[in-house]
């Protein structure tokens, strides 16, 4: 169920991640409320308090907000420093932290061309935090979840660990013939391969899986989350090629989310 709530929530972020996010809110001090509040979305982010440029960052969600899909019964809230926010995205090239600005008409149109590439260096990042996030140890318990799971699942969602390293980062495949077509298990249409990193006491601290679709852009997701610093889990959508790089672009993806702390 998690899994499925996270798949939705990135396909609401792909499909309007062009869209710009304004919410009504109220700031700390009033005087400053109109002059900051056409530019920024405010909120407690996992934590902390925090300002969301809304060229920046869509589909900002609160704690108490309607689900996808449901009518809003009654106003707006106010929002303020102490509203819970529980999601939101954005895009970053993780080759140089830049951020995509909406705005700015000649990086998007840069990222036009850039997201074409099959090592396309922009990254599709969602944030999940407040009522969207399960707690410290949420990342090992969707990698876990994948690898061993409760019950018995179909041979091209069942994994094995395979013997060598890729990256620093265990891998896991689903291992075996398929007898109706005497490919591997692992060379099907929806097949993934899984890719683990653990800290010193076992626990999945990084988790990702990688399409392994004959396609241009087969798509990773890299699962982490920002303890101690702020209570919440990222995952981070880019090309497969890009792997290689993931320690690069969790880096960046952390500095870009610690930057937009309230000053």
């Amino acid at each position: 169920m998690i899994i499925q709530n996270m798949y939705l929530k990135t396909l609401q972020i792909l499909l309007i991640n062009t869209a710009l996010v304004s919410l009504t809110g109220c700031f700390d001090n009033p005087s400053d409320s109109k002059k900051i509040h056409s530019t920024v979305t405010i909120g407690d982010l996992g934590g902390v308090p925090v300002n969301l440029p809304n060229h920046i960052v869509g589909l900002v969600e609160y704690d108490g907000d309607p689900s996808w899909g449901e009518k809003r019964v009654g106003d707006i809230p106010e929002r303020t420093y102490q509203s819970k926010i529980n999601s939101f995205g954005f895009d970053i090239r993780y080759t140089d932290g830049q951020l995509l600005d909406k705005n700015n008409k000649n990086l998007k149109k840069q990222y036009g061309v850039e997201k074409l590439k099959p090592d396309n260096p922009w990254i599709l990042v969602g944030i999940n935090s407040g009522k969207r996030y399960y707690g410290k140890g949420s990342t090992h318990r969707i990698g876990d979840g994948t690898i061993h799971p409760q019950t018995k699942d179909s041979p091209v969602h069942t994994y094995a660990k395979l013997v060598d390293k890729k990256y620093g980062l265990e891998v896991y495949a689903p291992p075996g013939i398929d007898p109706k077509t005497n490919t591997p298990w692992r060379e099907n249409q929806y097949a993934k391969d899984v890719f683990i990193q653990r800290n010193k006491n076992g626990e999945i601290v990084v988790y990702i899986e990688c399409s392994n679709r004959q396609v241009r852009r087969p798509p990773c997701k890299q699962y982490f989350d920002l303890e101690p610093n702020m209570h919440l889990y990222v995952y981070a959508v880019y090309s497969r090629w890009d792997l290689e790089y993931w320690q690069q672009i969790q880096s960046t993806i952390k500095q870009a989310i610690l930057n937009f702390k309230k000053i």
